[in-house]
């Protein structure tokens, strides 16, 4: 579990960022392994309902839990509905899009934020319990920066966040399809729809030239994440 408080990153800029992806990269990996098997065990449970009709009480509140974790609603439906709808929101999020973001928002992990507060993808919260004020917040505004006592609950968040979030969909639905069509993805697709992150209107071709000149695709492939359908 590492903060970034106790880690003096380099203020030379090429090694700062190899320092920031050596620190954070496993972080994402490691969630990305977490939601593959998440995503293998829904796939099992739909395998299975399809045979037998029916699930076992463990298996049952597993996708409950689940459904309330990534906000997908479960009253009045059939399961099968509920775990379909699940397997859009429950897959990975390529290595090299968590990065570009992280280090976009982070400053590479120089931002006040990344550093007092480990706060990696700048999230919005309305809880003054879990944020703080922004110094440049407009006035009349009301969000808060949300912190975490890790970085590694940074990252936690912002996949429960982009994989979650209403304002994300488009980018779950063309996961799905890209998914659906050959298992691969195209991050610069996917970036595209990540372009209401931000406010503003150069946020996708800021993360493209980040993941591009930074080669940061070369880390998509880390632990085979690619290789689930």
């Amino acid at each position: 579990l590492i903060s970034l408080k106790k880690i003096n990153l380099s203020r030379n800029i090429s090694e700062r960022k190899e320092e920031f992806i050596n620190i954070v990269l496993p972080i994402i990996v490691d969630q990305n392994q977490k939601i593959i098997s998440l995503r293998q065990r829904l796939i099992d449970s739909k395998n299975y309902l399809n045979q037998n009709k029916t699930l076992s009480q463990t298996d049952q509140s597993f996708i409950k839990n689940l459904a309330t974790k990534y906000s997908v609603s479960t009253k009045n439906r059939h399961k099968i509905d509920i775990i379909n709808n699940l397997l859009i929101s429950v897959d990975i999020i390529p290595n090299s899009i968590a990065l570009a973001q992280a280090a976009n928002e982070s400053g590479w992990g120089s931002s006040r934020f990344a550093t007092e507060y480990n706060a990696l993808f700048g999230e919005s919260t309305y809880d003054s319990k879990a944020g703080i004020v922004p110094f440049e917040r407009e006035e009349g505004k009301k969000h808060l920066v949300r912190y975490f006592k890790t970085i590694d609950k940074s990252v936690e968040s912002y996949f429960i966040n982009i994989n979650s979030h209403f304002a994300y969909s488009k980018f779950r639905k063309l996961r799905k399809i890209l998914r659906d069509k050959n298992n691969s993805f195209s991050v610069n697709l996917l970036v595209n729809k990540l372009d209401v992150y931000a406010e503003d209107d150069e946020y996708v071709d800021i993360i493209i030239s980040i993941i591009n000149d930074n080669k940061l695709t070369q880390y998509d492939n880390i632990l085979s994440l690619l290789t689930m359908s």
